[in-house]
């Protein structure tokens, strides 16, 4: 695990002042089970990892199966 924290150091130096403060936000917002009370969804960089058409999971047996080309008549 030494070797992802410090290559996560080293690009810390490549960040804008601006990258930074969203960094240490997602970050705060990592290690605590409660949402601040300023919590912004429109800046929460989780949520496109959740996102998904309505009926991806109903879906997802098809779309995997597009995946591999092998599409149902």
């Amino acid at each position: 695990m030494g070797d992802a924290r410090e290559q996560l150091i080293a690009k810390l130096d490549d960040l804008t002042d601006a990258q930074i403060e969203a960094l240490l936000r997602y970050v705060e917002a990592m290690q605590t089970p409660a949402l601040p009370e300023d919590y912004d969804e429109a800046n929460d960089p989780s949520i496109g990892f959740f996102s998904a058409d309505p009926d991806f999971a109903t879906r997802a047996e098809e779309i995997l199966q597009e995946g591999f080309g092998r599409r149902k008549s």
